[in-house]
């Protein structure tokens, strides 16, 4: 797959089907997206790679903290102008393309809690880091190796969608896969098969022009 073409055709898959992914894939794209640039190359970036039962466990313990009223181990990020305009801009695409109307709360919490479950997805990949290098280069080196995941995953005809939610509770994350506290999850990317009947996965958003977002200077 032509490289320009893979980053702008790549978008979140929030609907897979039941198809499982092998090891040897999974293996694949974490190889080639080590390639990431990192600080100093340092590579501070580690996986769990989840799938089977122990997935399914999570996601539903996770849920059940979230129907509890649990407070988030990771605070959900607030947004404001801008920002927020963007975000219910992609909202709303979103919900009309599942038919969930304002009012239905019902399908509005199903929605929600589908992130806490990772989407359903057949294998989830939980990224950490050692909690004493967690600073904002650390994230950074993350979110770069992150990418590379979702364009690297498309060479094997998979999808994925980065999710923040995978990690705002940890209580199951640390229960089941043995990780203490001495490191610091980061983000989860849920991964599979793209379903080709779930709506929310033929919805694309937009990108700003570069003339609103860079100034140049010396050309």
């Amino acid at each position: 797959m032509e490289l320009k073409k893979a980053i702008i055709d790549r978008h979140s898959i929030r609907g897979f089907t039941t198809e499982p992914v092998s090891k040897e894939m999974v293996e694949d794209i974490l190889k080639t997206a080590g390639y990431a640039v990192s600080s100093k190359n340092t590579q501070p970036w580690q996986y769990a790679v989840i799938t089977g039962d122990i997935l399914k466990k999570i996601g539903e313990e996770n849920v059940a903290q979230l129907r509890n009223g649990d407070a988030f181990d990771i605070p959900d990020t607030v947004y404001a102008g801008e920002y927020r305009t963007r975000q219910i801009d992609v909202a709303k695409k979103l919900f009309a393309a599942m038919e969930i109307g304002r009012e239905d709360k019902e399908k509005r919490d199903w929605w929600m809690e589908r992130g806490f479950r990772f989407f359903d997805a057949p294998v989830a990949i939980i990224l950490y880091a050692d909690a004493d290098m967690d600073n904002n280069i650390t994230r950074f080196d993350v979110g770069a190796v992150t990418q590379l995941i979702t364009v690297a995953a498309m060479e094997h005809g998979l999808g994925t969608c980065v999710a923040y939610q995978a990690v705002m509770y940890q209580k199951a994350l640390r229960k089941h896969l043995g990780i203490g506290e001495d490191k610091t999850f980061i983000v989860g990317v849920a991964l599979g098969h793209p379903d080709p009947s779930f709506p929310a996965n033929a919805v694309l958003t937009g990108r700003e022009e570069v003339s609103t977002l860079a100034k140049f200077y010396g050309f």
